[in-house]
């Protein structure tokens, strides 16, 4: 078994995989994500195997869309950030008025630098923002993905330039990140911080090609009872309804409009820059009205947690 580490659009052992793949020819072979849910097209995986011949392939992903029309795949642990032991969260369901969104990175990808600097930048007195990478560190500025936000969105590169010299801002004093960490510990982590402000702008980890592999930044403002805008991949919203939960346009109650969900990329991370905009324009006594409106669907979500009753598979959408 060989066991891929994949990592903002790199194979971090990609030596040693073409290693492994050169010396196992004509033989079969199992690969593993590990519990990761890239799209394994979108990193090339299946471009390289092909370069090889072998009696057969078996991948085992946490991608819970990883399809291959010759080689086996086997999903595990696509859900595994579903699985939730503590729930007395009661301090954190509630909103207090200090701010309006909240996001919570640590990776600093792309799409989470752009939205933490137009947070930051444009709508600071109504933003909680914890940011944990440094930019001023050398060795942490490597992993600043700014070339693909300048490629992506100019006008946020300008504005991460604006803001660069004064992150990290940090909320929490450690953090509680390890491989093999549970949702549980990571919430109770940031539970503190949830009701000073209502709307969590998570950005997801896998987001490119085609994949669904929710972690705790999705769960987490579920099992606190927040609404959530989420920057990830295509119909990533549709297969959490699949799932059974509820989002925030419906047929009965619209909140606001979810058509960034239908795009990828560039096109997803505009969409919800104007989602943004729109909703900050509201006052804190229209936000407090939708906040009440909007209970059931918070309510529904943390029951389905709670009892661990939702669906478990999802159908590709086509």
């Amino acid at each position: 078994m060989f066991t891929l580490i994949l990592s903002d659009r790199i194979i971090y052992n990609q030596k040693e995989f073409l290693d492994f793949l050169i010396a196992s020819q004509k033989n079969p072979i199992n690969i593993s994500t590990n519990s990761e849910g890239a799209c394994l097209s979108a990193y090339g995986v299946y471009e390289l195997i092909e370069q090889f011949e072998y009696s057969d392939v078996t991948i085992y992903t946490s991608n819970m869309l990883e399809l291959h029309n010759r080689y086996t795949i086997k999903k595990q642990h696509g859900l595994l950030w579903f699985n939730i032991k503590k729930c007395d969260y009661a301090d954190s369901h509630m909103w207090n008025q200090t701010k309006i969104f909240g996001c919570f990175y640590n990776r600093p990808t792309w799409y989470r630098i752009g939205l933490a600097a137009n947070l930051e930048y444009n709508f600071k007195e109504i933003s909680l923002i914890n940011f944990r990478r440094d930019p001023m560190d050398e060795n942490q500025r490597k992993f600043f993905d700014v070339n693909r936000l300048f490629k992506y969105h100019p006008d946020s590169f300008k504005l991460f330039s604006q803001v660069v010299d004064r992150w990290p801002c940090t909320l929490e004093n450690h953090n509680n990140f390890r491989v093999g960490t549970s949702t549980d510990t990571l919430t109770t982590q940031l539970s503190s911080f949830y009701k000073d402000f209502l709307i969590d702008i998570v950005a997801e980890t896998w987001v490119e090609g085609t994949t669904f592999a929710p972690t705790e930044k999705t769960v987490r403002p579920m099992l606190l009872k927040k609404p959530f805008i989420i920057f990830a991949s295509q119909d990533y919203l549709c297969y959490l309804r699949q799932l059974g939960f509820k989002t925030f346009q419906t047929p009965e109650s619209t909140f606001w409009s979810e058509d960034y969900d239908g795009y990828e990329g560039r096109e997803r991370y505009i969409r919800i820059l104007a989602l943004i905009d729109e909703l900050a324009k509201k006052s804190k006594t229209e936000l407090e009205e939708m906040y009440q409106a909007m209970q059931p669907i918070l309510d529904h979500n943390y029951n389905l947690l709670v009892t661990q009753s939702y669906n478990k598979t999802i159908t590709k959408i086509v």
